[in-house]
């Protein structure tokens, strides 16, 4: 399983805990056994199946969530999750995540109303049912009506995020594979969109490849939607579609520039080549009977006049006006991050020290970071009181003396209590 997944069952299971009015410690603690879980820089299945303790070492696992985290690796869900779902309706979940709306509310909605889905919550948000609630006045029911149609057209989709922890993986195996000599992700994954559909994978690779097979073969493949010479489509077990296509690699480049779109961008391109007399598709750039370029996406885009546009920009939204008169942005990439005002240490639930961190900062070319521990509420982190962070403060200091190339900030992540105090 991938990190993802068991951390989406522990977000669950949380939601459903909370919908209950379980205890808020007990809540948090999964909350934060999901965080570390899916950000964790090795595969937490794999600690899972080791002999090994690193697992109950993991900041805020321990011996019990790690035996959790077992039992979802072992079994593909958790126990306790069942058992919640039993008690609760599913739906409830669902409702929780409109936008206005959180685990309190949607109780308040079933207890008071019995709804227990989207659609009998749209049909009371219309009906002006849901201003009969404590709370609920014409705002919110506004607000909830509006959520409920981006919920929907959401659905199917998956967050960038979480698109790029199924796929990474994918091409890692994939490459594997004998005789691929180019692959790339295409679609809106490629163009980097807030929310991703279907994932397109496309290869050029030599004659008796067997990147079909081995892409079938994908432990994580839930069922085959087709498995053909050029063509091959899966499902994964987190509901993922991913299609496969095999392109020459004379096509190669025109096939990347078509199936990473946008439509609207494409069909821009197309007319630029029409006004000179081109034919432009995913098989290459035509001049009549005879192939003129497409190996390349720098080809295609020659073609028409223009430089080469990231994918990001595709959207036919001025980046071709942009393209033809020398204007196209310099596009922000992870080089040029120069620090990062959000860090945990050892004091709480960091895995590293201060000089780590410092010295990992460094190395990445930061010129300055601050440490933002957690405060006394979140005991299941080890939160720090005053007393606590004076101590980091006074090493902080210590530690800055050492670097004067970086910055060190002091700070904390501050919880805001039940009565709007602050917890330090």
């Amino acid at each position: 399983m991938e990190n993802i997944e068991i951390a989406r069952i522990f977000e669950e299971v949380a939601d459903l805990l909370e919908i209950q009015g379980a205890n808020p410690f007990r809540v948090r603690a999964y909350r934060n056994a999901a965080r570390t879980v899916e950000t964790a820089g090795v595969p937490v299945a794999t600690l899972a199946l080791s002999d090994t303790d690193e697992l109950d070492r993991l900041p805020g696992i321990g011996k019990d969530l790690a035996g959790k985290i077992r039992e979802i690796v072992e079994t593909g869900d958790l126990a306790l999750r069942q058992e919640l779902l039993r008690e609760i309706p599913a739906g409830l979940v669902e409702i929780m995540r409109i936008p206005g709306l959180g685990p309190k509310r949607a109780k308040q909605l079933y207890d008071e109303l019995g709804i227990a889905s989207v659609d009998a919550l749209e049909e009371a948000a219309r009906s002006g049912r849901l201003q009969e609630l404590k709370g609920f006045g014409p705002t919110l029911e506004a607000k909830v009506l509006q959520g409920i149609a981006e919920h929907r057209a959401r659905a199917g989709r998956f967050r960038l995020v979480d698109a790029d922890a199924y796929v990474r993986p994918f091409l890692e195996y994939l490459k594997g594979a004998k005789g691929i000599a180019q692959m790339e992700v295409a679609g809106s994954y490629r163009r980097r969109r807030e929310t991703v559909g279907d994932v397109d994978i496309l290869v050029a690779a030599r004659a008796g490849s067997d990147v079909a097979d081995r892409f079938v073969r994908y432990p994580q493949v839930e069922t085959v939607l087709a498995h053909g010479a050029t063509r091959c489509s899966v499902r994964l077990c987190s509901g993922l579609q991913v299609d496969l296509r095999g392109v020459p690699r004379l096509s190669y480049g025109a096939a990347l520039h078509y199936f990473t779109g946008s439509k609207a961008h494409n069909i821009a391109i197309r007319t630029l080549g029409v006004r000179r007399g081109l034919k432009i598709n995913e098989y290459g750039v035509f001049k009549g009977a005879r192939r003129i370029g497409g190996r390349t996406e720098e080809e295609v885009f020659d073609a028409v006049g223009l430089p080469w546009i990231p994918p990001e920009l595709r959207e036919d939204r001025g980046e071709i006006e942009a393209a033809r008169d020398g204007r196209l942005p310099q596009l922000v990439t992870v080089d040029d991050i120069v620090g990062d005002l959000q860090m945990h240490t050892k004091y709480t639930d960091g895995k590293n020290t201060v000089e780590e961190m410092a010295r990992a900062a460094r190395a990445r070319g930061y010129r300055y970071i601050a440490i933002t521990d957690h405060t006394k509420a979140v005991r299941v982190a080890g939160g720090l009181d005053a007393e606590g962070f004076r101590r980091q403060w006074t090493e902080i200091e210590r530690v800055q003396r050492e670097f004067d190339d970086l910055r060190i900030l002091k700070g904390a992540e501050v919880d805001i209590l039940e009565d709007g105090r602050l917890d330090l």
